[in-house]
């Protein structure tokens, strides 16, 4: 059975989809595969609500709302601070995993602890995979705990889940930055509005560590779109309270002159 994604969009024949369509009959009209062009051209008259609209229906802020949200009662920079520095504290107790030391995606967290405001990572935190380990990034110390040590299946699922949308040859085959967004650290803050700080928060992480990365002259692939299921589980995220947000393949470095 052929497919409406079976065939290729271009730029023009999306334009010319968006800007000529017809809707369709409500309570008349069945379709056999969902479609992203579609589902939007269609939502005037669909009784479906978007996933997009809930989310920002519901986390809008209004005067009568500030007195359910924790930030309301407090500095929100003091609380995160002291949270980043109890976290710091724990991670001084425990011996810094040394194995990446001689990698490039070393420079780079250190590098991005240097430059990048320390609050963000109140509920964004850095994880790396190189070879069979994955480690987790305290900022403030600059050290680098072990999470765990990957499996070959979590090696094997780790690469097909970055795969999902782009090529195998786009992919470097050196070590793995994930940012994780920590949801529920901002929902305590921010209650429905916590999860659009973290993204937020997590796109200025992103946007600092591409910078960085292009300065020390290392080749980087941002990904964005994977299979989150599968992520998650290699990255030891529940995907609720926890999930990976953002995956940067880190390559060889280039010659800066």
């Amino acid at each position: 059975m052929r497919r409406r994604s079976d065939t290729p969009l271009d730029a023009q024949a999306l334009f010319a989809e968006l800007c000529q369509f017809q809707l369709d009959w409500p309570g008349k009209t069945v379709r056999l595969e969902r479609n992203s062009l579609l589902d939007h051209q269609q939502r005037p008259t669909s009784p479906n609500v978007s996933v997009a609209e809930l989310y920002h229906e519901n986390s809008k802020l209004y005067p009568n709302m500030l007195g359910e949200l924790a930030a309301a009662r407090g500095k929100v920079k003091d609380l995160r601070q002291a949270f980043i520095r109890r976290r710091a504290a724990v991670a001084a107790r425990h011996p810094p995993e040394q194995a990446f030391d001689h990698l490039p995606v070393r420079q780079l967290l250190t590098a991005a602890a240097q430059t990048i405001d320390h609050e963000l990572f109140y509920a964004v935190e850095l994880r790396v995979a190189a070879g069979n380990l994955l480690a987790t990034h305290e900022p403030s110390t600059d050290t680098l705990q072990t999470v765990k040590h990957l499996s070959p299946e979590d090696l094997v699922n780790l690469r097909s889940a970055l795969r999902l949308t782009i090529s195998a040859d786009a992919l470097p085959e050196g070590p793995m930055l994930f940012l994780i967004g920590c949801f529920a650290r901002n929902d305590v803050l921010f209650g429905a509005r916590g999860y659009r700080r973290t993204v937020l928060e997590a796109g200025q992480v992103t946007a600092g560590l591409l910078a960085e990365a292009e300065r020390l002259g290392l080749d980087t692939v941002p990904i964005f779109e994977f299979t989150d299921r599968d992520l998650d589980a290699v990255m030891e995220a529940d995907g609720i309270e926890e999930g990976a947000l953002v995956a940067i393949a880190i390559g060889e470095a280039e010659d800066v002159e």
